[in-house]
This record gives structure tokens, C-alpha cells and sequence, in this order.
């Protein structure tokens, strides 16, 4: 089902701007330009946007499947990323349980499950190439202080010969005692997955599995300490036998009967009443890492301290940060050259400018940001909001911005086949590689067989490659 545009501006000479009168969030635009993800997340409606025909939506939503029992039926689809083969990734609702799943040649598929998993767990990532695809499950764990006894923990599924994801699920991260690690986001080669932790009170950090390892940026501290009110210590309670709480209060800190507390602490700074925030939402092909994190300053010996929250972009490849004063977020951007900020502003050089300024943006709603983009930012997707006249609520709008025509370029993909289930043709670095295919030749242009094998080293040119009975056109650069 094709939804049309409800809008379209066509501005600076070839860059477009298409807004679409229909509810929902673009949540993901591939590397390549080519497709976007869009979800509506309150009603369960989820979209493919597909820069060859831009001025419709495709309708994706899981309604049911045959091969499922009649009790799962969805309740709705959710959708977070876009390979550059089209392959989407999000999660179907099946009452309320969320199963991690992907799109791919017209059909959705369940991806496997932490056999601990409880109620809420998402396929959130997906590497370019549909390879490796990035989530979290929310595992039950009794040890936890949360009210539902569990913590979210990372994942991903990498893809197997035979078509299927395997899952690998660090569920043996030592975390905090709160709600876990939450992740947001990918590397293009599966290396890392980025989000944030939950720790202390109410705080969040910025964290990362890096090679299947777990990193965090700040020092989390639990200290046992006593409890004043009014001047005295806090020494116990008991109930007495009318029912009624007799509590104890003494006037030495040192008494042996004063009952000592957890209080968590932040690079020494006492979580207590200013949260710390701190995530990573976003990532470029550079090894960037966007997002926010607070720092403390000026940390007395009782973890009083100055907090200052900034936008940031740390590199995994040389581990370092970059920090923007007066900026709340980056949520994503090309390297340093241009950043776009979660309250809707771009970064380009010196000069900041909202996003409708930028683009040149026609239309009536307010426009809330541009949130992803593809590796070159000319191919953009970003939300629009009106405010409902009776609740007083914001109502999100999609928009995709193609600058100078996108940046697609069928010539240049280097991933042309995209259903996991049958061939994934992949160029790079000279050869292409036939992945979940028994059979494979490649030819060149005048016929001749270069090649029969997983893996084919070729020149710069065009080849036909015949995998299991399928032709595919094939440019190699």
C-alpha cells in the first residue's frame, strides 16, 4: 500500500523537501539514501520511504502471518533502521510482548530471543550491508531494585549462511543496579553498539560494547552512608504490637545501632538531586559517536558539585571527545562538518541555523529537527508537529529532505541484493561476495565466466552475477 505525499516543496535548485500528512517519525535513513524507516509508534503503523519513488510511503505494517499461532497476533509494528538493501529492523507487538524482528522482500521475520527475555525487547541497528543487527532484550532479574525486576541488556544477530540470525546477548554485563544498558545505535561494521546505562538515582551515562566488550566513561561508586534528618541519625524502627512504627533517632553518628544506607555516586558526585544525563543516539562512517553527557565540576569531599550537560561526539577509532557548550544534543551528523542538534538546529562550520532556515523548509507545521541522515547528509529525515487543540499535545509529522536530488546512487551501492533469505551480493574492495547462495557464477559483459565461488576478484566494470537461478546487475567502481 502506497500513502501519498501530503505535501511537497521543491526548493534550492534540485534539493526536495516532502512532507507527509500522515502520523509518525522517520527513525532511520540508510547509509546509501536509498530507504528510510518510519514508524508511528502510538497507533502500530510502520513505513518504508524509497528515494526512487519519494513521494510515497509504503505501508509495512505486521498484521498477521499464517505460519504464526492465532494467538500472536500484532498489535502493532515498530521500526528503528534501514540497511542500504532495504532490509528494516524494529519489533512486533504481540499483546504486550515486543519480539525483535526484520523486513525483508516483503515479509516480516521474527528474530530469536534471550530465552530470559520479558516483556520489552527491540532489533534497534542494522550494519549497511543487513549483516549484523543490533538490539537489547529486557531480561528478568530478580537481584534488581526496580519494581519489574529486570534490566535491559544488549544484543545482536549476526546473519548465517542458511539465511537466519543468530543471536549473541551480553547478558552477563555487571551493571548498575537499575534499569541496564539501553542502546540506541550501530557502527557500520558491527563493532559497536552505542546507548547509555542507567545508574544511581535517576541518572543515565553514555556507554558502548566495543568488540564485545563493555565501556563506560564514568566511575560508578556505591557508598554506605547514615541518614540525618532534623540533626539526629536515623537508628532503626520497629513495629510495635498495636501496629503503629516506632523509629529511632540518635545524636552520635558513631552509635553501633545507626543504620547505613546505599547512596550512588557519579566521578564523585552525589546522584541525588541534579540527574546526570548521558547517551549516544547516533554514528557516522568516521567511528563518530553522537549524543550528550553531563560533567561535574567543582566535586566537594560530601559530592556536591556543578553539573553541565553538553553535546558530544566521542570516536571510538582514537578515543576522544568533542564537546559543543550551549548545544543540549547531537543526534546525528557527517564527522564535525555538519551535526544536527536535537532541538532542531544544524552545526555547519561557525554557523548554526534552524532546520526550516537551513532547508528552506515550506509548510505548516513547526518543525521539531532533523534526526538521521545518510553518510553524506543529502539525504535527510526529520519530524514536523502541529499541537492537537484539545489535549494540548504535540502530533508528529514525517519529512525527507533530498539535497541536490539525494544521495542515492544505484551505480555505487554496494550492497544490491537484500533478502536474507535468498542472495546478499556484496561489493567492496575489488570482489564480490555472494552470500546464502548454493550456487553462483559471475560473468562479465561479454559473457565471459569470471568467476564461480563465494568471493570473485574482478576489475572496474559491470558483471551479471547468477545466484540460485537469480540474475543481478552489478557495478563495480
Amino acid at each position: 500500500m502506497a500513502l501519498l505525499a501530503g505535501s511537497m516543496t521543491a526548493l534550492m535548485a534540485e534539493t526536495q523537501v516532502f512532507v507527509y500528512d500522515y502520523l509518525g517519525e522517520v527513525d532511520g535513513v540508510s547509509d546509501n539514501g536509498h530507504y528510510a524507516a518510519i514508524s508511528d509508534t502510538d497507533n502500530g503503523f510502520a513505513y518504508l520511504w524509497d528515494s526512487e519513488k519519494p513521494e510515497d510511503l509504503e505501508d509495512i505494517s505486521f498484521i498477521s502471518d499464517p505460519d504464526l499461532p492465532t494467538s500472536m497476533t500484532a498489535s502493532g509494528t515498530l521500526v528503528y533502521d534501514v540497511s542500504d538493501n532495504g532490509i528494516v529492523v524494529g519489533a512486533i507487538k504481540f499483546g504486550n510482548k515486543q519480539n525483535p524482528a526484520y523486513y525483508a522482500d516483503g515479509k516480516w521475520n521474527l528474530l530469536p530471543m534471550d530465552p530470559n527475555a520479558m516483556n520489552t525487547n527491540e532489533a534497534v541497528a542494522i550494519t549497511p550491508d543487513g549483516k549484523i543487527i543490533a538490539g537489547y532484550h529486557f531480561i528478568f532479574d530478580p537481584s534488581t531494585q526496580t519494581d519489574v525486576k529486570g534490566r535491559f541488556y544488549p544484543c545482536q544477530w549476526y546473519l548465517q549462511e542458511d539465511g537466519s540470525y543468530e543471536l549473541k546477548s551480553y547478558n552477563t554485563l555487571k551493571l548498575p543496579d537499575h534499569q541496564g544498558f539501553f542502546p540506541h545505535a550501530q557502527s557500520p561494521d558491527g563493532r559497536v553498539v552505542a546507548g547509555t546505562v542507567y545508574c544511581g538515582i535517576g541518572s543515565n551515562i553514555p556507554a558502548i560494547m566495543k568488540d564485545g566488550e563493555y565501556v563506560i566513561f564514568d566511575e560508578v561508586e556505591t557508598r554506605w552512608e547514615p541518614w540525618m534528618f532534623r540533626g539526629k541519625w536515623f537508628a532503626g524502627q520497629e513495629t510495635l504490637p498495636d501496629g503503629t512504627v516506632k523509629q529511632y533517632w540518635v545524636d552520635d553518628v558513631n552509635d553501633p545501632n545507626v543504620v547505613l544506607f546505599p547512596e550512588e555516586y557519579i566521578n564523585g558526585y552525589r546522584d541525588a538531586e541534579i540527574r546526570l544525563e548521558g547517551m549516544f543516539v547516533g554514528c557516522d562512517d568516521k567511528g563518530n559517536l553522537y549524543g550528550a553527557r553531563s560533567l561535574v565540576a567543582n566535586v566537594t569531599e560530601d559530592g556536591a558539585g556543578d553539573v553541565h550537560t553538553k553535546a558530544c561526539i566521542y570516536n571510538y577509532e582514537d578515543d576522544t571527545w568533542y564537546y559543543e557548550e550551549g548545544v543540549d544534543m547531537f543526534v546525528a551528523g557527517v564527522g564535525k562538518d555538519k551535526l544536527f542538534t536535537i532541538s532542531g538546529d544544524v552545526l555547519e562550520g561557525n554557523d548554526i541555523t534552524n532546520a526550516r532556515d537551513a532547508y528552506d523548509i515550506v509548510t505548516d507545521y513547526s518543525i521539531s529537527g532533523i534526526y538521521r541522515c545518510s553518510v553524506d547528509a543529502k539525504t535527510l529525515g526529520g519530524i514536523a508537529y502541529e499541537i492537537h487543540p484539545g489535549t494540548g499535545q504535540p502530533i508528529f509529522y514525517p519529512f525527507m529532505i533530498m539535497v541536490d536530488g539525494g544521495s542515492y546512487d544505484p551505480s555505487s551501492v554496494q550492497c544490491v541484493a537484500g533478502n536474507p533469505k535468498e542472495a546478499l551480493i556484496i561489493v567492496a574492495d575489488g570482489h564480490i561476495e555472494v552470500v546464502n547462495a548454493s550456487q553462483v557464477a559471475v560473468y562479465d559483459m561479454n559473457g565471459k565466466l569470471m568467476g564461480n565461488t563465494a568471493v570473485t576478484s574482478v576489475e572496474a566494470g559491470i558483471y551479471v552475477v547468477v545466484a540460485d537461478g537469480k540474475s543481478y546487475k552489478i557495478c563495480v567502481k
